[in-house]
């Protein structure tokens, strides 16, 4: 298969995105190459949001936007948050969305799009990225024209794009995720940890006393110390808690 000029020009632009996300150390560097790389891909906007649910806080929402100023506000301000059909899909799939596919629009969300339209948004892709528990990331390719490419040319662009916005995941949790999680001043014991990863594993308390050569009553004392350091309710939480503090 012979690649044309313009898929290859859009592959090296990919590899020129993947050296300068990894070399970027600030927000703006990171948006320079979204621009750079949402025009060559022949798109006028882009957004990248990263929304972290960590149990006990409340949840958080981080940007890097290439919408329209008028659009951000009206987002912003009506809490479009809740009824983007594009936002309920990526929570739980990493599947990418072209907005026209007929899944995402029902009488609930015309408004939304008929809104997003005469803004200039008439088409566009959205990614999701799940790295780890409780921290999502949505990068989103927009235009105001239609986005009716041959088959293979669009299968191109999914393919590049999705490669894009898990380096810019990526390169975004390495940058500023850390100061966005609540305070990871949180120690737990090596026993503790020990039984946090077994917990993680399934087991119950007696499992883990036996694995451990300790009491069931010790495994439940550790269990119970951790999930009071993490201000979790059950071992459920503590679990997700302690992936997303990285303490385990």
């Amino acid at each position: 298969m012979v690649m044309t000029s313009k898929g290859s020009t859009s592959l090296t632009l990919l590899c020129d995105a993947f050296e300068a996300i990894e070399r970027a150390g600030s927000a703006d560097e990171l948006r320079t190459q979204m621009q750079r790389f949402t025009q060559s891909m022949g798109f006028e906007h882009f957004a990248y949001a990263l929304t972290i649910n960590t149990p006990s806080f409340r949840p958080q929402q981080y940007f890097l936007n290439g919408y329209p100023a008028k659009w951000v506000e009206r987002y912003l301000a009506l809490d479009y948050f809740k009824e983007d059909p594009i936002v309920r899909h990526a929570r739980s799939s990493s599947l990418p969305a072209l907005w026209a596919e007929q899944r995402f629009h029902d009488r609930n969300s015309a408004g939304f799009w008929d809104e997003a339209r005469s803004i200039g948004l008439s088409a566009g892709v959205s990614f999701a990225v799940h790295e780890q528990p409780a921290v999502a990331g949505i990068f989103s390719l927009a235009r105001a024209g239609s986005l009716d490419l041959p088959p293979a040319e669009l299968a191109a662009l999914v393919g590049r794009a999705q490669i894009f916005a898990s380096l810019l995941h990526h390169a975004v949790s390495r940058i500023d995720l850390p100061r966005l999680l609540p305070e990871q001043s949180i120690a737990l014991t090596a026993r503790e940890k020990e039984c946090l990863k077994w917990a993680a594993e399934g087991k119950t308390a007696w499992e883990i006393g036996q694995i451990l050569s300790i009491s069931e009553r010790t495994a439940v004392f550790h269990l119970n110390n951790m999930m009071q350091k993490l201000g979790a309710a059950n071992r459920t939480q503590s679990i997700v808690r302690a992936v997303a503090l990285k303490l385990f």
